[in-house]
């Protein structure tokens, strides 16, 4: 694999004879069981449970696996890495390998699977919120952010999106989003799509409509009182961008919910 538009996310299992490989994406290993011994450009790291290793794009590594394993293996395009500031987990600078702290691990265990064969079999870009938070608090943890200054754009943007999930019912305009994280519109919407997967507005839509399912679900506010909550601007706009997103009304929705 030489090129990955998305980022990849799967267990693996390394085999018991020596193997080198480079690739054009960073990568990152964490032990779940067993032990991988790995060498990223000629310095050695043991791999075993609750140990992360980074190979940092275009480094020549070369693995083996004594026993049976099983690797939480994280290949990341490099564009994106930039994008988000996380490039600096690559750096030598930070070393070859570190122990996470057993609550990270667990964490990781929760990340949501995307292997490379649903990368290239589908066009749809996922939401990378959950994979971004936790990279974040590696980066935290290994203490390589360095700044007590301002927090770096990637953590606006997560502390953004609770605010914006607390408040759809408020009329968000993409100026408003981009001066909350202290960054221009054109590289906000580009740092908010390599997050979520999806311009702001879509994500602001997609996060309604999901509110205004639960509200249907568990009340029994009118439609109208429900859209307004939701952030549509009245009932016809949250039945058309209902009926886009569902192939049905909510009136319909609602009624096969109540059978």
């Amino acid at each position: 694999m030489s090129h990955l538009a998305c980022p990849v996310i799967e267990t693996r299992s390394y085999p018991d004879h020596v193997l080198s490989d480079r690739h054009e994406f960073h990568q990152l290993l964490l032990g779940v069981s067993g032990v991988v011994e790995l060498e990223v450009d000629g310095r050695a790291v043991r791999v075993g449970s609750g140990v992360v290793a980074p190979v940092a794009s275009g480094a020549m590594h070369h693995y083996l696996a004594p026993g049976d394993n099983d690797i939480l293996v994280l290949d990341l395009p490099q564009a994106w890495c930039q994008e988000l500031a996380l490039e600096r987990l690559f750096t030598s600078s930070v070393g070859s390998g570190w122990r996470l702290p057993p609550a990270l691990v667990k964490e990781a265990s929760r990340l949501p699977r995307h292997t490379a064969h649903s990368a290239s079999a589908t066009r749809d870009v996922p939401s990378n919120e959950t994979l971004v938070g936790w990279l974040s608090a590696v980066d935290r943890y290994l203490g390589v952010s360095g700044s007590k200054g301002s927090a770096p754009p990637r953590l606006r943007l997560l502390r953004l999106l609770p605010a914006l999930r607390a408040d759809l019912a408020y009329p968000w305009k993409v100026a408003e989003m981009a001066a909350m994280c202290h960054l221009a519109e054109a590289v906000f919407a580009r740092q908010f799509r390599t997050l979520t997967g999806v311009a702001p507005y879509t994500w602001l839509m997609r996060e309604r409509l999901a509110l205004a399912r639960q509200r249907m679900q568990d009340s029994l506010a009118s439609l109208t009182d429900i859209a307004l909550a939701c952030g549509f601007h009245d009932s016809a706009h949250f039945s058309r961008s209902f009926r886009q997103q569902y192939g049905c009304s909510p009136r319909q929705w609602r009624a096969r919910r109540q059978k």
